[in-house]
């Protein structure tokens, strides 16, 4: 780990746009009540509209006439031969041209694609707000709950500039004697020609369509995965290969496409992928030889002699890591053309698409070396100016210059961020980049704003982190982007004590955003013990309200936000189960909490007033160290189903244990493993068993960890699930034959027969692993048929095997 100092940020009050959401969001409470008509504030102050605002297709429009006068834009009206109205605004030699009742407006030559189309009412004519307010380059505020859009300009940062100011910052780095998270940013662009209450339900919660989609946090914000379906294909990764499966004869499922990247010249390996609009976007890593000239000046230290300045770029660099999305045209028959690749410097850390925007978050790491005290740092531009690339435009590779590069003062790192934006519905959209000089953090995003969290390391004015006895203050930096139709703009900073834990940390509801945090040393004594906390920031992220120092001596497992309520799972030796009332954000407050053995890694929201927990049993025994130091060790794999409904008692309605100590499931380090549709009564999830012998579990006297259990079975588990019965198993499904099992070791088997993923379509579930496709009938489990996938020619290279159990005593 490395230890960071905390950073001081220079922030301006920034302005987020969030009005591409469903149209109960604008205009309604979260509760869906109507309001007054949506005010629109400009500059501070009220934009006077006649007529007044109106909500079309989810998206606000404003009379064009006194918006344009606010922007300082001309506004003139042209009809043509066929009738049809256009409005043109002009301002600085910029044009905008829409047309009544078009969903397309011309900006400078290139077209964009419009949430609604303009109108007219008793006379004026209606344009969308966000859609101008952005062409002139000014951002848009939703507020839900005063119901009221905020136009203002984006936020300035310093721009570094020049190689002297860079130079500056990278001493600072180390005259400081902290690694922050300094971030600098800057846009390169290529010249291609609100939630409901249960909005943390998953779309794979509803039953809207006939297949089957990814478990995701926030509905409408897609997330890539291993493996996904359109209900007629199946598209999955294995290896360094994209498979393409014809599922529309269930008995007879065949391969319609293989995209194989063992021959790709980026040596491009697929991580994740998405599947929508007859498009396959399939994301991940690609290499690619670094600058000749810029390897070759690496070789050695500068000026051939080690310690002679004072930073180097060590080791020397060879090749660039990238991360890279190949887009993919999909015909009926399953057939795939690449039509589109784009490519960014930095290892892919995750990714979102809402509708058809494309977000990339990447993580590039510069090894810097501090060797002596000496001359001025030598600067060589190839290893600080981060790299891009956009097939819609050239092949050439493109770079991001200095003189567009924005920074953080006083907040030195040597890793970036970098975050890649396009819109892939629009043809002529443009691929943007922006790259920050920091960390990529945990990633949280709504259909508005895309949110990183930065863990920093606030060290004492006596301590600093090579001080092993000083133990420093952790806190999160928040830092907020705007999401806009292929565009993510920095738009605020806030910051947290604590740590998160994963992205289901963090929320974003009615114009707030929610964060829990850990804070302190669960081992520790005294005011140093760690404490559990919820805060919520307002949309510029600044402090509203704050609930500090629940279980203390405990960490949280889990947190779920559900509209007005959180809740979260803390454990150390019992796993309360708090349930967090937010209906007032200046003052959030606990409701009620559960205390039962084991522990929740994850929680699913099965409806309003009841929740499903995944995680592990627990038992508390008497340490080696005598009995009055307890210690509880983790057992087998646990799914409970709460009860909600009376939130000042929570209660555990049903709970199933599956196996003993050693099984695990991918389910509870990646929610995407998750299947779940409760119109169906339907739970299903893989499972990686193991079973303790009978010997094993005689000769454990009761002190000290619990044995390990040996493997058993891996497959699918299928599970009917209701308020009445809770969990029934239906079935399990497995890829592995009886010789498989006969010879898989204590703890092993074939990894590329685990089953991964479980999806269905129509009335046939399919189970997925990296060498075949089975498929059974959804009310029976029967066998319907299978397809065993080819094998790769040079075997499977580049194959990553799920992660396991992670063996621990707490």
């Amino acid at each position: 780990m490395r230890w960071r100092r905390s950073l001081t940020l220079m922030a301006a009050a920034a302005l987020v746009l969030s009005l591409v959401t469903a149209p109960r969001a604008i205009g309604r409470s979260a509760g869906g009540q109507d309001k007054e008509p949506p005010r629109v504030m400009a500059g501070g102050a009220p934009l006077r509209l006649d007529p007044a605002p109106i909500v079309s297709d989810g998206a606000l429009l404003v009379p064009v006439r006194p918006l344009a006068e606010w922007l300082g834009a001309s506004v003139t009206f042209r009809t043509d031969l066929e009738g049809k109205r256009a409005i043109i605004l002009a301002k600085d030699g910029r044009v905008a041209e829409l047309a009544i009742r078009s969903k397309t407006m011309i900006v400078d030559g290139n077209a964009r694609m419009l949430p609604a189309a303009p109108v007219l009412r008793n006379g004026s004519a209606m344009v969308p707000l966000r859609a101008v307010a952005a062409a002139f380059g000014e951002t848009v505020v939703w507020e839900p709950g005063a119901s009221t859009a905020y136009i203002g300009s984006a936020p300035e940062l310093p721009v570094i500039g020049t190689v002297e100011k860079l130079r500056e910052i990278l001493k600072s780095v180390r005259e400081s004697d902290k690694r922050t998270g300094m971030l600098f940013t800057a846009t390169a662009t290529s010249g291609a020609a609100a939630p409901e209450e249960l909005a943390a339900g998953s779309a794979a919660s509803r039953s809207d369509t006939d297949y089957s989609r990814t478990n995701v946090q926030v509905e409408g914000v897609d997330e890539a995965d291993w493996a996904k379906t359109d209900g007629r294909f199946i598209y999955q990764i294995s290896g360094r290969r994209v498979l393409v499966t014809d599922i529309r004869q269930p008995e007879s499922p065949r391969l319609a496409a293989v995209l194989d990247y063992a021959d790709d010249g980026d040596r491009f390996v697929p991580k994740e992928l998405y599947v929508s609009n007859g498009r396959l976007v399939v994301i991940g890593t690609a290499y690619r030889p670094a600058d000749p000239q810029s390897a070759e000046e690496s070789e050695t230290p500068r000026n051939g002699a080690f310690g002679a300045r004072d930073i180097l770029i060590w080791p020397p660099i060879r090749d660039l890591s990238l991360t890279a999305a190949k887009v993919y045209a999909l015909n009926e028959d399953g057939a795939a053309s690449l039509v589109r690749e784009l490519e960014m410097e930095g290892q892919y850390v995750t990714s979102r698409m809402v509708g058809g925007a494309l977000y990339m978050v990447a993580s590039k790491y510069h090894y810097v070396f501090y060797p002596m005290e000496g001359d001025e740092p030598e600067i060589h531009l190839q290893d600080f100016e981060p790299s891009w690339r956009d097939t819609a435009v050239s092949d050439e590779v493109q770079r991001v210059p200095l003189a567009r590069i924005r920074y953080f003062p006083d907040s030195p790192e040597e890793g970036t961020l970098l975050i890649g934006a396009v819109d892939l519905d629009d043809a002529n959209a443009p691929f943007k980049v922006e790259a920050y000089l920091g960390s990529a953090g945990t990633v949280y995003a709504s259909a508005e704003s895309l949110y990183i969290a930065v863990p920093k390391y606030l060290w004492p004015e006596n301590g600093s982190r090579r001080d092993r006895y000083v133990e420093p203050e952790l806190r999160t930096d928040v830092y907020k982007f705007r999401l806009d139709g292929g565009s993510a703009v920095y738009a605020a900073q806030g910051s947290v004590p604590g740590h998160v834990l994963n992205q289901f940390s963090m929320d974003e509801y009615d114009g707030h955003f929610r964060i829990a945090t850990t804070s302190g040393n669960m081992w520790a004594a005294g005011d140093a013990i760690s404490k559990n906390n919820l805060y919520i920031l307002d949309k510029w992220l600044r402090p509203v309200g704050s609930l500090e120092g629940l279980a203390p001596g405990e960490r949280i497992y889990s947190v779920r936000f559900m509209g007005s309520r959180a809740y979260m799972v803390t454990f150390r030796n019992v796993d309360p189960l708090f349930a967090i009332d937010l209906s007032d954000p200046k003052r959030p407050s606990v409701l009620g909490q559960l205390k039962i053995p084991g522990y929740s890694d994850y929680l699913h929201p099965y409806d309003e007033h009841h929740l499903i927990g995944f995680g592990k049993e627990t038992i508390v025994t008497s340490s080696p160290d005598g009995p009055n130091d307890p210690m509880a060790y983790y057992l087998g794999m646990k799914i409970s189903l709460f009860d909600v409904t009376d939130v000042t008692q929570p209660k555990e309605m049903f709970k199933e244990v599956i196996g003993d100590r050693g099984t695990h499931s991918e389910l509870l380090n990646n929610h995407k493993a998750l299947l779940f549709d409760r119109s169906r009564g339907l739970l299903a999830f893989p499972v990686e068993l193991a079973e303790v012998t009978p010997e094993a579990r005689a000769q454990w006297d009761g002190y000290g960890p619990p044995p390990y259990g040996e493997f058993k079975y891996q497959g699918a588990y299928v599970y009917q699930i209701d308020l009445e019965r809770g969990f029934t198993l239906k079935g399990r499904i497995t890829h592995l034959t009886e010789e498989d099992l006969a010879k898989s070791g204590t703890y092993g088997y074939d990894p590329m027969r685990a089953v991964r993923r479980i999806l269905y379509a129509g009335d046939t579930l399919y189970t997925l692993s990296d060498s075949m496709l089975k498929a059974n009938a959804l009310d029976t489990l029967a066998e319907r048929g299978s397809l065993r996938y080819p094998e790769p020619e040079n075997g499977y290279k580049g194959f990553v095997r799920p992660s396991g159990p992670v063996i621990f005593a707490e």
